[in-house]
């Protein structure tokens, strides 16, 4: 049995930039083997709260305390050295103990054959899959997860939530921070919406509802690229050029965004009720 004793404590944690007040009197307590999820908009404080818990943020209000426990974190975009390889990487970021451990985990996300190419030639999916090797290979009491399903496929979105709960069943703690709630109750005991600075867990009948909407393109080869770029995202086919997504409404403005920067146009409106119907959803 995982040890139920409590391994990360924040008390009125209070962080601003300038007027900027982005966390105000925060509190949160983690156990071992425990897995919160914390959901909130852009620029709510989620990243600024994982650089407080791994230290990379000092000066801030309140008292924390984390027992002592090592600690392992994905936070913002990857960083590398693009001109070494990235097994050379693994071996300068990693200590040597954990290198075989990540050079596992980078097949099983299929980028093994790129292990010896320059991480400059890498994608940006790439470079998240090697991150995360990284981080998982880590023997650490805690994990901190900064949008770990970032350009990410499905399959290797599946393979992250089972790293999650593997860890979680050896008793280790994750904490992961995400704007994707579509598939947030396969591995969070416990979810927290992070608004106006303070934390509020949300019961099971409080959770934002993923909700689904039609995403309809020019043409296929559009809808074939937006297959790829929202591969984080639970999607359905819905005819030739249109899918089916599933996400919180607080989503659509990043969707709509990633498309754009992508040169895509399409139409996105809130599934009708026979689609809904038609996908397994109930009207309301």
């Amino acid at each position: 049995m995982p040890d139920t004793s409590g391994i990360l404590s924040l008390r009125c944690i209070t962080k601003s930039y300038g007027i900027n007040n982005v966390l105000r009197g925060l509190n949160l307590d983690l156990s071992a083997g425990q897995n919160i999820g914390i959901i909130g908009k852009n620029g709510s404080g989620k990243s600024t709260l994982l650089k407080i818990i791994i230290g990379l943020i000092t000066r801030f209000g309140g008292s924390y305390d984390r027992a002592g426990k090592k600690l392992s974190a994905l936070i913002e975009t990857p960083v590398f050295i693009d001109g070494l390889t990235g097994r050379d990487n693994l071996y300068y970021l990693l200590e040597k103990q954990y290198v075989s451990r990540a050079i596992e985990l980078v097949n099983l996300f299929g980028i093994g054959e790129y292990l010896d190419k320059t991480v400059r030639k890498y994608s940006l999916g790439m470079r998240h899959k090697l991150a995360l090797s990284i981080v998982f290979a880590v023997d650490a009491e805690v994990i901190l997860l900064d949008e770990p399903f970032n350009s990410l496929d499905f399959d290797a979105a599946s393979h992250v939530i089972d790293l999650i709960n593997d860890k979680r069943i050896s008793g280790k703690s994750i904490v992961t921070v995400t704007h994707n709630i579509s598939r947030i109750d396969d591995y969070c005991d416990k979810v927290f919406l992070l608004k106006d600075g303070v934390l509020k867990e949300l019961s099971d009948d409080e959770r934002i509802a993923s909700e689904k909407y039609r995403l309809t393109f020019l043409d296929e080869n559009g809808m074939k690229l937006a297959l790829t770029l929202l591969g984080d995202y639970s999607v359905e086919l819905n005819g030739e050029q249109s899918i089916l997504i599933v996400v919180n409404r607080e989503s659509l403005p990043i969707i709509s965004k990633r498309l754009a920067d992508c040169g895509l146009i399409g139409m996105v409106r809130e599934a009708t009720s026979i689609e809904k119907a038609l996908y397994g959803e109930e009207d309301d």
